[in-house]
């Protein structure tokens, strides 16, 4: 009779792991699986039977009520909105009637005659000789209450010309201009842009200041346009007319 062999079978993990590094964390976490996972399992279900027992007996039975706040919840009806009696409508009054067909009345003629308005013959036969019966009294036409504005050209055909010319119009203004001391004490200096009407007759009419510098000299400047000799008029479509011009007056103090 044969011996049985006593030699001890491996196991599936030192079959795996034979010939390799056991001391590697791999094998020791197979080795050990089985005990974990068998303690897991009955770690957990002895956990939910503890918190199982101990909801059961915290749990107060239903019909214990007394003493405790009661929550009542109450189903609403459904919502039926109130009747509205609704108003009677009357169809609308009659707006207008057709009028009927009426005989017109006949009544007397009450109107006034006026007087008679004599005709030229008989208005001359009034006035021979100065006859004191006239009635007819001759009044003279009434003026313009307003008078017309003349209109003022910027351009026009024939421009107004100073006599000699735009250079004795500057050499006019050179001359005559007066430099006003206290502007000159205080170093005042610049260039005055005026512009001023050249009227039908050539004389100088409204003046106006465009472009200004200082009180003291846009005065001067204003009064020496002002002493302007007459311009030959400008004209349109040869008839004379108001003309605006333009000039530039320089005030400019020169260190000496």
């Amino acid at each position: 009779m044969m011996k049985r062999n006593e030699k001890k079978v491996p196991k599936f993990d030192e079959i795996i792991f034979e010939n390799r590094n056991k001391d590697y964390g791999a094998y020791d976490l197979r080795k050990r699986y089985k005990a974990v996972t068998s303690f897991s399992i009955i770690g957990t279900v002895v956990v939910s039977t503890i918190i199982v027992i101990l909801l059961s007996l915290s749990a107060e039975p239903a019909t214990a009520t007394k003493g405790k706040e009661l929550i009542v919840i109450i189903k609403p009806e459904l919502y039926k909105p109130p009747e509205i009696e609704q108003p009677e409508v009357k169809p609308p009054k009659e707006l207008f009637k057709p009028p009927q067909n009426i005989t017109p009345k006949v009544v007397d003629d009450t109107s006034v005659v006026t007087s008679f308005i004599p005709i030229t013959d008989v208005l001359t036969s009034t006035t021979v000789n100065g006859d004191i019966n006239d009635t007819v009294a001759y009044t003279e036409p009434a003026g313009d209450l307003v008078p017309v504005e003349k209109k003022v050209f910027i351009v026009v055909e024939e421009p107004p010309v100073f006599p000699g010319g735009d250079g004795a119009l500057l050499e006019y203004i050179g001359k005559n201009i007066a430099y006003p001391q206290e502007a000159i004490d205080n170093n005042v200096q610049g260039r005055i842009i005026l512009k001023f009407v050249v009227t039908e007759d050539g004389s100088v009419g409204e003046i106006v200041l465009l472009k200004g510098v200082d009180p003291l000299l846009d005065k001067e400047a204003v009064r020496v346009v002002g002493t302007l000799p007459r311009f030959k008029a400008g004209r349109q479509s040869g008839t004379p007319v108001s003309v605006w011009y333009s000039i530039p007056v320089l005030f400019q103090l020169i260190q000496q």
